[in-house]
């Protein structure tokens, strides 16, 4: 790394990057399909609620995200999947400097995506993301080889991100919490236009543990089981963990895997996160939660487990 997040930091709340990228945001024609590099085995880092963290403990917040730069290498980490909750406040400005400390600039070193959660928004009733945005403006995320457009087209409420890794070409989307009916058709769009991906969905509610919330259901049958490209769903919000694993219509495996350590009094379980390795030539993801701040992990069966079978999407 020639420049490192953390030589960046100082620059997160007065400047944003301000190349733009042509694409047509409404239509799910963003960034094109790279051409996949041979097959590796790669990490994506969740990242559950860090509301509190924000709010009260910011050096495990940043303790989480420097360790993901200084393993980026070593263990070939493509993206971080930030689930949502950044703050709990959003009209503490405070919570959003400490956020951005932490997460700097996704051009900085490992790239991020985020799924804005309920304390993100400035209204549940309204679903208004304003201050979301002016903290996490669709411009810092442009200049990504990886960007590929946003709805509504000029706000980072909803993205996707395309990126190449264990030789097989992904889709991320992120959607904001409780997404509409006109956000979760823009979504299908996205989908649609990117048959040869593998499809991630990163939403803040989606299911605690085991079953799925109103949202989840939602989801599941308007978007997620529907496209046969779908391999995963991420989401928190719930203080739990869980994997829902079914078949999509077209016989395709989804992985839904939920996962919020969150606690307002103590600080040890804010500094968990999901280290998820994938093994595409045995077709397994080997999942842990760890603990940079404590260096530590948790071994129970719900935050330490192996996927198997997990088949992708071959290149078109």
């Amino acid at each position: 790394m020639t420049i490192t997040r953390t030589a960046m930091r100082a620059l997160c709340v007065a400047a944003t990057v301000t190349a733009t990228l042509v694409a047509a945001a409404t239509t799910g024609q963003g960034a094109a399909a790279q051409v996949p590099a041979a097959v590796e085995n790669f990490t994506l880092i969740m990242l559950p609620d860090t509301q509190y963290a924000s709010q009260s403990w910011p050096q495990v917040y940043r303790a989480q995200m420097q360790w993901v730069d200084d393993q980026q290498a070593a263990r070939n980490i493509k993206y971080v999947l930030h689930v949502g909750d950044v703050v709990d406040d959003s009209d503490q400005q405070y919570q959003w400097n400490n956020s951005k400390s932490a997460m700097g600039l996704p051009t900085d070193d490992v790239p991020y995506i985020i799924g804005p959660g309920n304390h993100d928004l400035d209204s549940t009733s309204t679903r208004a993301a304003t201050r979301y945005n002016s903290n996490y403006p669709r411009s810092t995320f442009t200049a990504l080889p990886s960007f590929g457009a946003t709805y509504p087209a000029t706000a980072n409420d909803n993205t996707y991100h395309v990126f190449t890794a264990g030789g097989a070409n992904w889709l991320v989307l992120a959607l904001k919490y409780q997404p509409s009916d006109t956000e979760i058709a823009w979504a299908n769009q996205v989908v649609s236009a990117h048959p040869n991906h593998n499809v991630i969905l990163v939403t803040h509610a989606y299911q605690n543990g085991t079953a799925k919330d109103s949202t989840g259901n939602r989801l599941w049958t308007n978007l997620v089981s529907k496209h046969a490209n779908f391999r995963f769903t991420f989401s928190g919000h719930y203080v739990n963990a869980g994997v829902i694993t079914q078949q999509g219509i077209g016989g395709n495996t989804v992985h839904q895997i939920q996962a919020d350590y969150q606690n307002l009094i103590l600080r040890d379980p804010n500094s968990y996160l999901r280290v998820m390795t994938f093994n595409p030539t045995n077709k397994t993801v080997d999942v842990k939660t760890y603990s940079p701040y404590l260096n530590r992990y948790m071994t129970d069966v719900k935050n330490q487990f192996v996927l198997t079978n997990v088949n992708l999407v071959p290149v078109g």
